[in-house]
């Protein structure tokens, strides 16, 4: 039987936890349980996607809503890591099969986008909660992500739609939850399909991402 912590976060993809705001399980069993939590129905891969935007969102609502520093605290950190995990789980399920779908264009706006946030992200990691720029760094990285997945909901979702099966589509969300599990939780500047100088750094701290890249090769 699922426990009550895990039953709530296939609603919230959240649970409580203190040094979190609700964070989310990245345990190997997430898949496994996402799928019991489905009844044995396909997954929608632009619904898994949007799930973690409209959790930054809340999130986000919260923190601005919250007063006290203490509290404030644990929703800024979960912001933080629920940004970075998102952003490098589509990159190494989601983009790397774009290509496949015919989607190139559409995979190389969407890495760009996702370094921009990247790069706000790591910058409000990097300065502490009672640094006066602390408030306006992480709002201004959250707002990056918000217009940045208002734009792939709004362009992208109905290509991704278009293209995959019901079949398809329930193999990539597979892929991304996977993913979730596999990617550092701390931000880093740069994607892991672009490079750059922190790509090292951000191997050093988990495995390299390289090794855990997810390709599903989709039927022509």
């Amino acid at each position: 039987m699922l426990s009550t912590c895990t039953a709530f976060r296939f609603a919230t993809r959240t649970c409580a936890s203190p040094a979190y705001a609700r964070p989310r399980l990245r345990t190997s069993s997430i898949v496994l349980a996402r799928m019991m939590a489905t009844g044995g129905e396909l997954l929608d891969v632009t619904r898994e996607i949007k799930l973690d935007h409209d959790n930054i969102r809340e999130l986000l609502e919260r923190y601005k809503k919250t007063t006290d520093i203490d509290a404030k605290k644990p929703i800024a950190n979960t912001l933080i890591r629920e940004m970075a995990i998102h952003g490098d789980a589509k990159s190494i399920s989601i983009y790397n099969n774009y290509a496949s779908m015919g989607l190139n264009e559409a995979a190389f706006e969407s890495k760009e986008g996702d370094v921009e946030v990247s790069k706000l992200v790591n910058q409000a990691d990097m300065v502490t909660m009672s640094d006066p720029k602390y408030h306006e760094l992480l709002v201004r990285a959250v707002r990056a992500f918000v217009e940045n997945d208002e734009r792939e909901q709004s362009e992208q979702f109905p290509k991704l739609k278009e293209k995959l099966s019901p079949e398809d589509s329930d193999k990539l969300a597979r892929a991304f939850l996977r993913a979730r599990t596999l990617v550092s939780p701390r931000p880093h500047p740069f994607s892991p399909q672009t490079g750059g100088p922190e790509k090292s750094a951000s191997a050093a701290r988990n495995q390299p991402h390289e090794e855990v890249r997810i390709m599903f090769p989709f039927q022509q």
